[in-house]
């Protein structure tokens, strides 16, 4: 029994240490040009160990990575959900975009992979990020629609403001992914408390 704990141990180990490799050579090399060689060579490790981690190969492991990673990022989202339903719509709006930073400073590799390698990926990834994107509009949505019930916002398309609202995230986040000066910076909290003022403006029951 604790002769197979260990086995089951290490070749957990094991995976993982292909995980994190191949994450790092997808990022830098892409998907495309990182072969099951070189990522097992870059390891120490035969390519046949690979393949028995990873019977699909390459593409079982962007697979699991982007499963994971994604899964690991709702994780993270989910929880903080909790503690903001409470909190002045002002807080909110400015911890989405702080979150937001946080996460591409934690992930900067796979969001690397994810936008680039968007026709790779299967049907079952896309529908994974698809349905992180679209449970955080929805959130979002609902919150805007209590605060409307209380006065704290106007009536209006909750989904459509939510959507325009973390739009800016996603923008900001393939400005950095390229290189490219979009004339904000979720980084700076000047800036994010500017965005977050226009947008309670706009959202500002009509009196």
């Amino acid at each position: 029994m604790l002769m197979a704990n260990l086995r089951q141990d290490q070749a957990q180990e094991t995976k993982e240490k292909l995980l994190v490799q191949a994450r790092k050579l997808f990022a830098e090399k892409g998907y495309a040009n990182t072969s099951i060689r070189a990522l097992a060579k870059s390891l120490d490790m035969s390519e046949g160990i690979l393949y028995h981690h990873f019977s699909g190969g390459k593409r079982e492991i962007l697979a699991v990575m982007v499963q994971q990673g994604l899964a690991e990022v709702l994780m993270a989202l989910n929880q903080k959900n909790h503690n903001l339903e409470q909190q002045p719509l002002a807080i909110v709006l400015a911890t989405l975009y702080e979150m937001c930073e946080q996460l591409f400073n934690q992930s900067p590799e796979l969001l690397k992979i994810i936008m680039r390698e968007s026709d790779v990926m299967g049907l079952e990834e896309v529908h994974i990020i698809q349905n992180v994107i679209r449970s955080r509009i929805e959130w979002l949505a609902n919150l805007l629609r209590q605060r409307c019930a209380l006065g704290e916002v106007r009536e209006m398309n909750f989904e459509l403001s939510a959507q325009q609202f973390l739009a800016m995230s996603i923008q900001y986040a393939l400005g950095k992914l390229l290189n490219m000066n979009v004339g904000y910076s979720l980084s700076k909290q000047q800036d994010r408390q500017a965005i977050v003022e226009h947008t309670l403006m706009l959202w500002a029951p009509i009196s």
